[in-house]
């Protein structure tokens, strides 16, 4: 199930902190799904990192996912895939690791959301819908921040969209309750978390302002 905070272990933006503990913070605030996200890692890196996330999500019942790497997310049954635009192909992603990991893909308007309803994807992640700034602090990644695409657009993209819709980019407490009031399935998370004094109260408030109080004691 996507719903609520969909959690991100990205600590590009935080390098006094690590994926593990801002992974295990998530975790026990209860998320549903938590994504793994290391870019410009090297693979064996993101596959130490994966393999000791795995039994952690596991016994907190939460979907294991890896940002962009097919390969890797391959050699772990059970984990999923975030798929960008430039990245393998759904239809393949869905072929390799089967029906019961998630699969998701980004997309930045309409079209991208008309194109999405014919492949086999478990949700869409759509933005950013206030900043790109907190996605483009890695190494190496000299992009351009996106343009911010606002409530209004993110309203359209979920009243048309065929599966859940997690809504991406700048969202911080203050914004969350406004985020998750345009019907969306989920609100994900980098900055508001990991870069958080206290991570463990900065996750449990999120969680709750996004719906979702259950954590492994409640579930």
């Amino acid at each position: 199930m996507i719903a609520g905070l969909y959690g991100i272990a990205d600590v590009s933006g935080a390098p006094h902190r690590t994926e593990l503990e801002v992974a295990d913070a998530l975790l026990a605030a209860g998320v549903t799904v938590l994504q793994l996200r290391m870019k410009h890692a090297p693979r064996a890196q993101v596959r130490e990192v994966l393999a000791q996330l795995v039994p952690r999500a596991r016994a907190a019942g939460c979907a294991l996912i890896v940002n962009d790497d097919l390969d890797l997310a391959a050699e772990f049954p059970g984990v999923g895939v975030h798929l960008g635009q430039d990245d393998a192909d759904p239809r393949e992603a869905r072929r390799r690791l089967g029906e019961g990991p998630l699969i998701g893909w980004s997309t930045h308007d309409l079209d991208d959301v008309r194109r999405a309803a014919i492949l086999p994807l478990d949700y869409i992640g759509f933005g950013p819908v206030f900043s790109a700034a907190g996605k483009h602090l890695a190494a190496g990644d000299d992009r351009p921040p996106m343009a911010a695409v606002g409530l209004d657009s993110l309203s359209e993209v979920v009243a048309e969209a065929t599966v859940p819709v997690v809504a991406i980019g700048g969202i911080t407490g203050a914004r969350l309750a406004s985020v998750m009031r345009t019907g969306v399935a989920a609100a994900a998370v980098i900055s508001a978390v990991a870069n958080a004094p206290e991570l463990h109260v900065a996750a449990r408030e999120l969680v709750q302002t996004a719906g979702v109080r259950a954590g492994p004691k409640d579930a």
